[in-house]
């Protein structure tokens, strides 16, 4: 097998990928799409796809179509209704229209961090969307954020961090989600990142309001309606969601596959490839009896 060094992250659009745009009646999706084969769905964390699943785009591109997408709040997306809810629900929603515009169903499904709490709300309301699911130290419980996102909720201070966004509080953000600090993104990265909040005041809006309106009550409530393969991953050194949530996913997921990744942080696919990446292929390519 192939080291975590081996399989390392490529630079922030390295394959030469180029953003695509969709537009559904509510938002105007940025994502990407590379690879053919079997059509595999990226939902990211925070930060949109570039900072969460640039690898693993093309690590996947090598025998699948995917589709790497920055849900509403995130990258390139824009929200263009006024009546937009910015819930959960109306995230999850809106994904499923994406899917829709795209020609996509029954598909499989990565969600990292939000992502992975907005792939279980999709198939919890649109089941026949989600044909198996991959969640990388997903939300999805009611369970309190940690502080650093609680700030972002606050009235005048939400704005003024995201207006006033660097390089170093994202350095921060991430290091707390990685184990492995030399596999963080590179400052150039973060720099693009921090330049787009602070002169997109669009971004900064959804943003907020994203981090305002999702809460996941309903998404744990309602974990008992989804019946198409669950994998879960977990890593043990994990800081932003500690490592026994996934007992509580467990105990009202009780088909879903666990497996907790030693010295792997929250961003465990970036952290631990050379663990993550053969479980969730394995998984993505079994034939649907045998899972």
């Amino acid at each position: 097998m192939a080291s975590d060094d081996e399989l390392g992250r490529s630079v922030l659009m390295g394959e030469g990928l180029a953003a695509a745009v969709v537009s559904t009646a509510q938002v105007r999706f940025s994502y990407v799409r590379a690879g053919s084969g079997p059509p595999v769905v990226l939902l990211p964390g925070a930060g949109g796809w570039q900072l969460t699943f640039d690898a693993l785009v093309a690590e996947l591109a090598a025998s699948h179509a995917v589709y790497a997408v920055d849900p509403p709040g995130q990258g390139g997306t824009r929200v263009l209704d006024s009546d937009y809810g910015y819930d959960a629900d109306a995230v999850a929603s809106s994904i499923a229209d994406f899917l829709d515009a795209v020609g996509l169903s029954s598909v499989a499904i990565v969600g990292h961090s939000w992502g992975g709490g907005f792939a279980l709300r999709l198939a919890e309301l649109r089941p026949e969307l989600a044909g198996r699911l991959i969640l990388l130290a997903p939300a999805g419980l009611d369970v309190p954020d940690v502080w650093e996102f609680r700030l972002l909720r606050l009235p005048v201070f939400g704005e003024l961090a995201a207006r006033f966004t660097s390089v170093a509080s994202l350095r921060h953000m991430l290091r707390k989600s990685f184990a492995r600090p030399d596999r963080m993104p590179s400052d150039e990265v973060l720099r693009s990142a921090a330049t787009a909040l602070r002169h997109e005041p669009s971004l900064r809006r959804d943003m907020l309001r994203v981090e305002r309106g999702v809460r996941w009550r309903d998404t744990e409530r309602d974990l008992g309606l989804i019946g198409c393969p669950v994998l879960i991953l977990w890593g043990d050194r994990d800081r932003y969601f500690p490592v026994r949530l996934l007992d509580r996913f467990a105990h009202r997921l009780p088909g879903a596959r666990t497996r907790i990744l030693s010295g792997a942080g929250h961003s465990l696919h970036d952290d631990c490839p050379a663990q993550t990446y053969p479980l969730l292929k394995a998984f993505l390519d079994s034939p649907m009896e045998d899972l």
